[in-house]
């Protein structure tokens, strides 16, 4: 299970011609609050990712294992190796974290899953690796608990707008690799990393890990050339990060998976959200909820 090892900083990069969408029934992927340790990462402020979400074990002493992003008062984006082999009886959302040491202090809100929706062709191979989590009660939006923006599923095309920006992820996974004591962090981490374009990626990875590494155009590839910096155990799920032409935050990309946290030449694999919207949205009106 992938987890972010680190969490960006704040993204304020635009793209012309980027433009997002908005599933909720507020406003979209602005933070509430002062904007402001995945691996090399700082700490996020209170708010400042007010969709994320901790996605948990039920019942008492369950702990963080994955992220996820709301997208509406009922549905949670994450990632389906997350959540698939699970029953949804055995999950519950928390939204309105950030220090996961202080559990049911305001304003968290507990929220139950009714539902498990994993993309249909998910493989373990982390191939369509994109859930939807149908919550049981509305979240209530507040400064701490607000949807995230989704990208407008024509904003990818040959020529990538997102090639080469600064994105941003954020989570509570470990600060590193097991072997170097990571662990998870207590406090909401944020982490800048850069998206590789799909071929240079395949190159690396090929180069570094000593095998072919097929990617598809589903697939986001975010991290930097040096290494030290992303995503790492317990990210999984959560949102990668960028501003719209309106500089609302974007859920472009979903924790996937990788090898270690933050290895040179190594990136972060995502989950590209934009070739999911019809999914997505299909998803959400076939339960015929508001």
């Amino acid at each position: 299970m992938r987890v972010l090892a680190f969490v960006m900083a704040f993204v304020g990069v635009v793209s012309p011609v980027f433009a997002s969408i908005n599933m909720a029934d507020v406003s979209c992927g602005r933070p509430q609050t002062r904007v402001g340790r995945i691996k090399n990462g700082e700490d996020a402020y209170p708010g400042e990712f007010p969709w994320l979400v901790s996605i948990r074990v039920a019942g008492p002493g369950s702990a963080h294992f994955c992220g996820g992003s709301l997208i509406h008062k009922r549905f949670v984006l994450t990632a389906a190796h997350c959540v698939h082999a699970n029953l949804p009886r055995y999950l519950v959302v928390v939204a309105g974290e950030h220090d996961l040491s202080s559990k049911g202090q305001e304003p968290e809100q507990i929220l139950g899953v009714s539902d498990i929706i994993s993309h249909s062709n998910y493989s373990k191979r982390y191939i369509n690796d994109i859930a939807l989590l149908k919550l049981s009660e509305d979240a209530v939006w507040s400064r701490f608990v607000r949807p995230v923006c989704l990208p407008d599923k024509q904003v990818d095309g040959p020529n990538d707008p997102l090639d080469g920006k600064p994105v941003t992820v954020a989570g509570w996974g470990n600060t590193d690799e097991a072997k170097n004591n990571g662990k998870l962090s207590d406090i909401l981490q944020k982490v800048t990393v850069e998206v590789q374009p799909r071929a240079k990626c395949e190159d690396w990875y090929h180069q570094e890990v000593g095998r072919p590494v097929a990617l598809y155009d589903t697939h986001l590839c975010a991290g930097l050339e040096e290494g030290g910096k992303d995503s790492c155990q317990g990210d999984s799920g959560g949102p990668l990060l960028i501003s719209d032409n309106q500089g609302r935050l974007v859920n472009v990309g979903v924790v996937s998976n990788g090898i270690g946290c933050g290895r040179p030449r190594v990136p972060g694999l995502y989950t590209r959200v934009s070739r999911y919207i019809d999914w997505i949205s299909e998803k959400i009106k076939a339960f015929g909820v508001a």
